[in-house]
């Protein structure tokens, strides 16, 4: 009798243990979690009206303050096909890979992949410039990467 009861102590807490190692593992996750990320449903740009621009300007931001973010671009079609811009960020580095496959007009079908440490936004009298600075194979050559006029933004 004595045998089993302290088995019956062991499994009971070993099964305590158990659960509070998995209350633990959750309550580390929810603090560590970026919960703006998970609440941001605005991942996909297509629009780039006044919205769109403050949304790649959060973005830049946040690679700023180290935190990662993922945006697709999906500019409007002028002839020919969609060129996508995926768009990650981990808080140290940005992958911006332009996919023009969908172009049938493009004489050079693929993806260009850019691999930087630091975005910016430049602001000119017309445009809102997206530039990559410190990419790999590219030097210290800043790349003007994305723009959008700022008369489309006010009418869209």
């Amino acid at each position: 009798m004595n045998y089993l009861n302290m088995l019956r102590t062991k499994i009971t807490i070993g099964v305590l243990a158990g659960i509070i190692v998995v209350l633990v593992t959750i309550l580390v996750i929810n603090l560590t979690t970026d919960k703006e990320a998970l609440e941001r449903k605005d991942i996909i740009l297509h629009h780039f009206n006044k919205v769109d621009v403050e949304r790649l300007d959060e973005m830049v931001q946040r690679h700023k303050n180290g935190k990662g973010d993922y945006l697709m671009l999906i500019p409007p079609i002028i002839d020919g096909g969609y060129w996508i811009h995926d768009v990650h960020s981990n808080g140290r580095e940005v992958t911006w890979t332009i996919d023009n496959t969908r172009d049938g007009m493009s004489s050079e079908h693929g993806k260009q992949i850019y691999r930087c440490k630091k975005i910016n936004m430049i602001e000119t009298k017309d445009d809102y410039v997206y530039t990559l600075d410190q990419c790999d194979n590219e030097g210290e050559k800043s790349i003007p990467i994305f723009s959008i006029l700022k008369e489309n933004v006010l009418f869209r």
